[in-house]
């Protein structure tokens, strides 16, 4: 149940750093979700691997999602955006 949790605080932590990265850059919100999402599980499975069997801390597992997130949301708000 707590890898479960700590997943779901990654995930929660990277889509709202991602969308949030997006707006300020007033790039595409749904270039931001989806980096958001993907920054984050790429994070979280690169630091902590299934293999370890101990989940990180709720605030870790928090921040780190949101790292990731904010990276990958960055980049994809900004490539999705309109072009004119």
């Amino acid at each position: 149940m707590g890898f479960l949790v700590s997943i779901l605080l990654s995930a929660l932590g990277g889509v709202a750093a991602g969308l949030g990265a997006a707006r300020l850059i007033r790039g595409n919100m749904t270039g931001g979700l989806l980096g958001g999402m993907i920054g984050a599980m790429a994070v979280y499975f690169y630091l902590n691997p299934a293999s370890e069997g101990v989940p990180p801390k709720a605030m870790l597992a928090l921040l780190q999602g949101a790292a990731g997130g904010a990276v990958l949301g960055l980049a994809g708000g900004f490539m999705m955006r309109k072009k004119t």
